[in-house]
């Protein structure tokens, strides 16, 4: 697989603008192409033709190509980023600007004026923002692929679990700031433990997961690391 196939940044109408790379676009749909033909050609009582079989074999091998060397190293400069901003006050300050471009908060404060009680399909309007646009698609579960009144054991649901886990400590945090032991904090308290309850009843039927699996991210998160600048990243 050739190296330095990502593009930089795109001019679209005077605009920066960025596209995913296009021999990886390409994989996608070669790879689902090939892999449709031969459910069909099953069920159909046939095979593939050997030319077939070979593309077939040449698109699986691609697809471990492309996440040991596009996918994963992409996550691990993202998590390291990421991680560095929340060690230190100063990188965040210094970069807050691009972080908020990045993340793209658009909308969430009108919506929160107009919508703060409405719950289903509430966060289709955020579907063009940058990182609830990745969040959405990584969390979608195909239902199509359970019958309905039975649980649903895809593993997202697991996440789903870790995620409300992880914003209800930052809300938290956020919340006692300004209403520290008061009424409202106690409420927030009571409500979220309900909420997190029902996720953990969806979560008990989730598949068993590994211990361990094969890739992983080899750096510890920064703030339990020794590689930092000296004096650390509190600076």
């Amino acid at each position: 697989m050739k190296k330095g196939i990502i593009k930089g940044v795109q001019k679209i109408k005077d605009e920066k603008s960025y596209i995913p790379d296009e021999t990886l676009v390409t994989f996608i749909q070669d790879w689902l192409h090939i892999h449709k033909k031969r459910e069909r050609l099953t069920k159909e009582g046939k095979e593939l033709s050997s030319e077939d079989k070979k593309k077939l074999r040449a698109l699986d091998k691609k697809k471990v190509d492309y996440i040991d060397n596009t996918i994963f190293p992409a996550f691990a400069n993202l998590t390291y980023f990421f991680e560095a901003m929340a060690a230190s006050p100063r990188l965040a300050k210094g970069f807050e600007e691009e972080l908020e471009e990045i993340l793209d908060p658009r909308k969430s404060k009108d919506a929160a004026t107009f919508s703060g009680n409405r719950m289903r399909m509430s966060s289709i309007q955020f579907r063009n923002n940058n990182l609830a646009r990745l969040v959405d698609a990584a969390l979608s579960i195909h239902m199509k692929n359970y019958e309905r009144g039975k649980p649903i054991t895809d593993f997202r649901v697991g996440l789903m679990y870790q995620i409300l886990g992880i914003i209800g400590d930052y809300m938290d945090t956020v919340i006692s700031n300004e209403y520290s032991s008061s009424q409202i904090w106690y409420s927030f308290h009571d409500d979220f433990k309900r909420m997190l309850g029902w996720m953990a009843l969806l979560t008990r039927t989730i598949k068993d997961t590994p211990k361990e699996y094969d890739r992983k991210l080899q750096f510890q998160p920064i703030w339990f690391s020794n590689k930092t600048p000296t004096g650390g990243w509190d600076f």
